[in-house]
């Protein structure tokens, strides 16, 4: 018989509710409903409108519950990572929670430095320092909103308030409590001495809880306004990233790459990679499922483009991202940015930026949109190149195949870009990987399958996927020296 799992999958620009159809042998993912996201800029900071999006996946769950009705097994959240609502005694929401492209957290890294010993966070956590990790959200708090902390009785992650408004359970699921760089590295336990070492409160980090378990059923007013009957809340690999790995169609460790804003390079380990090697080429320890570490790297990826694409509209130009990867075939560029410096990490007039870092840097502006794009998507290619190389030396046995997934996946030409300047073959899909993953742990928490290795095969099987064999290298080495002297200054 037919079982659906309901997956919500948020991201900073949007959400989804998705469904996972399982008939014992394959599984066929559908949208049922999708939602706009993105930060607001309240008199304080940049902020997310948690209460909206609430609404907005209660809306979902309804549209999905009037269409599958008694073939829904349960429900899964996975969000981006890092971010976190405050709760009172009574449950209550303190403060609006923030959005972490806030640039309340700056010059907190090495004030956490100076605090605890240069490079002790990354030896405890694993965690590479990025300025809106968790630890330094909470340090902005006791800096900026002392009031807020001190009234606050828990913390949650973003996934773990939605299932708590969900079904009621007020649990941080382990793969999203990875991101904050307050977890034990490999462990599932928070650092309390660290924690406390930096000033913040050890009685917010609440109980911790493993991917792939029941918490418990939809709440009864929960269920009235979206017509669910029956229907469980299930922990995911919470954090998108972890559900977007579990959702790579290759039984064995993975080298993975899921493209979405973000860029996630890195390959599946049993343990973390806790050398100074490893952190001077910006890799971090996060926890996937089974107890597996995501060795990876966050590298900029579509944000670039979106916020590009953002300036355009602005100025009467409509493209959509199918029609900017079409411009860029119409060009050729011997100019290269590195796409996470600092210039482009926050929301600006990312077209300009990129413009001016370039004369900055004795290269030259772009001619037009054409190049600009193009530009972008050479320069990711390059980065993913420099940073396998860099997991070459880091990690034995590294695969020699790519798998790409997730939004990023459906992009042919940095698909074979990325090919080319890696030396690798690159297999694109699916793009649902974050969904699939997500079912792929209800599957599990409910007894439809064993373990993550099968449903990967289950995957393999179900998934249309497209392969790019590496071409001609010509003017790729040339570009990773280029990138490495970027890195290098």
């Amino acid at each position: 018989m037919k079982k659906t799992f309901l997956a919500v999958d948020l991201g900073a620009s949007g959400g989804r509710v998705m469904a996972g159809h399982f008939d014992g042998h394959t599984l066929e993912i559908e949208e049922a409903a999708r939602f706009p996201n993105g930060g607001e800029q309240l008199a304080d900071g940049w902020h997310w409108p948690i209460d909206r999006l609430t609404a907005d996946i209660e809306a979902g769950l309804a549209v999905a519950a009037a269409r599958y009705g008694r073939d829904i097994v349960s429900v899964a959240i996975d969000t981006w990572g890092v971010d976190y609502a405050l709760l009172d005694a009574g449950g209550t929401l303190v403060n609006q929670p923030w959005m972490y492209r806030d640039p309340r957290t700056d010059g907190l890294i090495e004030k956490a430095d100076r605090i605890c010993g240069e490079g002790t966070l990354w030896k405890r956590a694993g965690i590479y320092p990025l300025f809106f990790n968790t630890v330094y959200q909470l340090m902005a708090e006791t800096e900026h909103t002392p009031g807020a902390l001190e009234r606050a009785r828990q913390l949650l992650f973003i996934p773990d308030y939605l299932n708590h408004r969900l079904c009621g359970v007020a649990a941080n699921e382990r793969t999203i409590a990875s991101t904050s760089g307050l977890l034990r590295a490999g462990e599932m336990a928070w650092d309390l001495d660290l924690i406390a070492q930096l000033g913040l409160p050890g009685r917010l980090m609440g109980s911790l809880v493993e991917p792939s378990v029941i918490l418990g059923p939809i709440l009864p007013e929960v269920a009235r306004r979206t017509g669910l009957v029956d229907v469980m809340v299930s922990t995911c690999g919470s954090h998108d990233t972890a559900s977007a790995v579990a959702g790579v169609p290759c039984t064995n460790h993975p080298l993975f790459l899921s493209s979405g804003t973000w860029s996630l390079l890195g390959v599946e380990l049993e343990s973390p990679v806790l050398d100074r090697t490893a952190k001077m080429a910006g890799f971090s320890n996060e926890h996937g499922l089974e107890g597996t570490t995501r060795f990876l790297s966050n590298i900029a990826g579509m944000w670039l483009l979106q916020e590009c694409r953002r300036v355009w509209m602005e100025e009467g130009k409509s493209w959509d991202y199918a029609e900017m990867v079409e411009l860029a075939r119409t060009v050729e560029t011997s100019l290269l940015i590195n796409p996470d410096d600092a210039a482009f990490s926050k929301p600006c007039d990312m077209p300009r930026a990129i413009a001016d870092w370039l004369v900055s840097r004795g290269q030259k502006a772009p001619s037009g949109p054409e190049e600009t794009i193009r530009i972008i998507l050479e320069s990711l290619a390059v980065k993913y190149a420099v940073s396998i190389n860099h997991l070459r030396h880091l990690t034995p046995a590294l695969p020699d195949t790519l798998h790409i997934v997730g939004g990023g996946s459906k992009n042919a030409l940095l698909n074979q870009m990325t090919a080319d300047a890696s030396g690798l073959r690159v297999v694109a899909g699916p793009v649902e990987a974050t969904t699939v993953g997500n079912v792929l742990s209800q599957m599990i928490a409910c007894g439809s399958i064993q373990s993550l290795a099968e449903g990967r095969s289950i995957i393999a099987r179900s998934a249309g996927l497209q392969s790019f064999e590496p071409g001609s290298s010509a003017g790729w080495s040339t570009k990773k020296s280029l990138m490495h002297s970027f890195l290098a200054s």
